[in-house]
C-alpha cells in the first residue's frame, strides 16, 4: 500500500509536492527530513560515481520500499509497503513524472511551489486505478 509520493527538484532536493495516504504514519514534518536524506544519498552516489540510487528498502513487519524515479528536472519518490510490486510503482512513478513535466514544463520554478498542488488530483486519479492505493 502506498504511504506517500514526494516530488522533488532533482538538483536541490527541494520538496515540490507531497501526496499522502490517510493511513500513513509519516508525519508532515518528517517528509522534509526524508527528502533531505534522499538528496544526501543521491549526492553521495554522484560524488563517488556509483550510479543513481533507485531503490532503498527496509525489512520487518513495517518494511517499506522507497522507489526513486529520476526524470529531469524532478525525482518522484514513492514510499510503499515491502510487499507491493516494485515494477508497478516504478511505472506509476514514471507516468507521474511525465505528466508533471507536461503540466509544469521542463524548468521547475521552486520559488512558487504552491502552484504544484494543482497536480494532486492527477495523482489521486492515477492512484485509483489499482488496489495499492486507497
Amino acid at each position: 500500500m502506498l504511504d506517500i509520493i514526494l516530488i522533488q527538484q532533482n538538483k536541490s532536493g527541494l520538496s515540490l509536492l507531497e501526496y499522502r495516504q490517510e493511513h500513513t504514519k509519516i508525519k508532515i514534518e518528517h517528509a522534509d527530513i526524508f527528502s533531505g536524506f534522499l538528496k544526501a544519498i543521491q549526492s553521495i552516489s554522484q560524488e563517488i560515481d556509483i550510479g543513481t540510487p533507485v531503490l532503498i528498502s527496509t525489512e520487518g513487519s513495517k518494511g517499506h520500499n522507497c522507489i526513486i524515479v529520476p526524470k529531469s528536472p524532478i525525482n518522484v519518490i514513492l514510499l510503499v509497503d515491502q510487499d507491493d510490486p516494485i515494477d508497478l510503482w516504478r511505472e506509476q512513478g514514471l507516468v507521474i513524472a511525465e505528466k508533471f513535466i507536461a503540466q509544469f514544463g521542463a524548468t521547475v520554478d521552486s520559488y512558487n511551489v504552491t502552484k504544484f498542488k494543482e497536480f494532486l488530483p492527477t495523482i489521486k486519479e492515477m492512484c485509483s486505478t489499482h488496489e495499492y492505493c486507497t
